[in-house]
C-alpha cells in the first residue's frame, strides 16, 4: 500500500495541535490544495457531548473526540474544490499512544463500510515518545484499516 506523504510542517502543526490540547484529544484534517498541504484544526465537541448525554457519550475529551460538525462539513467542501483533496483526518492520543483504536475504528465507519475510503487517518502521540506518529488506510484486501508508512518532506 502507498505511503501517506506529508510535508514536514504538516507532521509539526499536527504534533503542536495535540500539545496544545493535551490532556484532552485533538482532531483535525489534511486537505491537499494544488500540490500542497493544508491543516485545518477542528474544535473537539466530545465534552460537551459527554456533558449533555453522558449515557450516550460515555467518553469525555481525555479518551475521544467529536469535531465540531460545522468545521468537519467546511473541510469535506474545500476538499471537493477543485485541484483540492482530503487527505488526512488526524487526532490524538494524550496517553496511549499512536495507535488506531477501537473506538477509533468504528467513528471511521459508516455501518460495514469505510466513511471516507479514500482518506488516511493519522494518530499523533506524545505518549510513548515525542513526536510519534501513525497513520491508517482502508484496505479492500484486509477489510480493515491498515498501518501504512509517512514519508515526510520539505515542500
Amino acid at each position: 500500500m502507498r505511503p501517506l506523504t506529508l510535508e514536514r510542517a504538516s507532521l509539526d502543526a499536527m504534533h503542536a495541535h495535540g500539545r496544545a490540547e493535551h490532556p484532552d484529544e485533538c482532531c483535525g484534517a489534511i486537505v491537499e490544495a494544488h500540490g500542497r498541504d493544508v491543516v485545518h484544526r477542528f474544535t473537539n465537541v466530545q465534552n460537551q457531548l459527554h456533558a449533555d448525554n453522558p449515557a450516550e457519550n460515555p467518553r469525555d475529551a481525555k479518551m475521544a473526540y467529536a469535531p465540531e460538525p460545522k468545521e468537519l462539513f467546511a473541510v469535506i467542501r474545500a476538499g471537493e474544490q477543485p485541484g483540492c483533496l482530503l487527505k488526512v483526518f488526524y487526532h490524538s492520543h494524550a496517553v496511549r499512544g499512536s495507535y488506531f483504536s477501537g473506538e477509533d475504528r468504528a467513528r471511521a465507519m459508516f455501518g460495514e463500510d469505510p466513511a471516507y475510503p479514500d482518506v488516511t487517518y493519522v494518530v499523533v502521540s506524545d505518549a510513548r515518545e515525542p513526536g510519534e506518529a501513525r497513520a491508517f488506510r482502508w484496505s479492500d484486501e484486509a477489510q480493515d484499516f491498515v498501518e501504512v508508512p509517512i514519508e515526510v518532506h520539505e515542500p
